[in-house]
């Protein structure tokens, strides 16, 4: 994610250098921009995946209203007030993730999260919140409004798949939807007579590790790292490493423990990937800056971004990439 802060008054600028410094080791977070009064909001809006306005909220409406395009290519947009009390969810509340992040700002400066989509409010999940927190791409898209609606009145959607999608309705999206293990890995949404596809896109873990790091290691620094974005590992479609990694038995067995292929990565392809992180010591030994990114994001393909950068436990480092477009089936 690049985020980007925005203030307008002295109170504004020093809770959001607040902001910067605790989210600046979030390893969700990509880059942390920090701009006091002289903004851009075109250009702003054209760079960032979410937005925090530190001001009115009418200010913001003002000022985005001639650059919103739609709902699955805008920027998420949240509104504080300068004394930090309500963090407001203003655009892209589901398919921009402004909703989801509203919460866990308001969690950082202790203030009451204010959502005013009617799913959400009502403890259900809406679809389009469903596949941008799993990173499926919503092919039926004119069926959105249909779909919230009806689950807003208390239908279920019923989610057909050759996939196990059990591990990713636990919890809060029991409530709304329910799996059925039929057809192919293109998700099928049944509900009040309308049938949604929802293609998923490519999710890769990139892994290094020290030499002989067990596979336990191995599975729960995966686990912990997915974790930062409550996605369960039943989603990976597959774990990467480096050539020189390729007869790490700690990553071997960790792949076959989760079910999911490795895939061994050259080292030129490595060191044609621009990562994120950079490390003088594995550049100089291998002359790439992470491998675990460079993995994670070779895998999932050209175009394909960092939703988790770098992030080490336990002696593993790991990454985790996602595709520009839907899998190929």
């Amino acid at each position: 994610m690049r985020l980007s802060i925005l203030t307008l008054t002295e109170n504004g600028r020093k809770l959001g250098e607040t902001l910067k410094k605790a989210l600046m080791d979030d390893p969700t977070i990509l880059s942390v921009e920090a701009l006091h009064r002289d903004i851009d909001f075109r250009e702003v809006f054209s760079r960032s995946d979410m937005i925090i306005g530190i001001m009115a909220a009418g200010i913001m409406v003002r000022k985005i209203a001639p650059l919103i395009k739609n709902k699955f290519s805008d920027p998420g947009v949240l509104v504080i007030d300068e004394m930090g009390k309500n963090v407001i969810s203003l655009l892209s509340g589901h398919a921009g993730g402004a909703n989801d992040f509203a919460l866990k700002i308001a969690d950082i400066i202790n203030a009451n999260p204010v959502i005013t989509t009617a799913t959400d409010v009502n403890g259900l999940v809406g679809i389009d919140s469903f596949a941008a927190r799993y990173f499926y791409v919503i092919l039926d898209r004119h069926l959105v409004k249909h779909f919230n609606s009806s689950i807003v009145d208390g239908y279920t959607v019923e989610l057909h798949s050759s996939r196990n999608l059990e591990p990713l309705i636990d919890g809060e999206l029991s409530r709304t939807y329910r799996y059925i293990r039929d057809g192919d890995e293109i998700v099928r949404a049944h509900c009040n007579s309308e049938v949604m596809r929802l293609a998923p896109l490519k999710v890769s873990v990139g892994i290094g590790t020290r030499r002989g790091v067990e596979s336990r290691r191995v599975t729960g620094a995966i686990v912990e790292a997915l974790g930062l974005l409550k996605l369960p590992p039943a989603r990976i479609d597959a774990l990467a490493t480096g050539y020189m990694k390729k007869d790490e038995r700690g990553i071997i067995d960790a792949a076959e423990n989760l079910g999911v292929p490795l895939e061994i990565i050259p080292l030129h392809e490595l060191r044609s990937q621009d990562t994120h992180s950079f490390s003088d010591f594995v550049n100089k030994k291998f002359g790439v800056g992470s491998v675990c990114e460079a993995s994670a994001l070779k895998s999932a393909g050209n175009g394909s971004k960092l939703v988790i950068r770098k992030t080490t436990s336990s002696g593993v480092a790991v990454a985790v990439a996602v595709s520009e477009t839907p899998k190929t089936f």
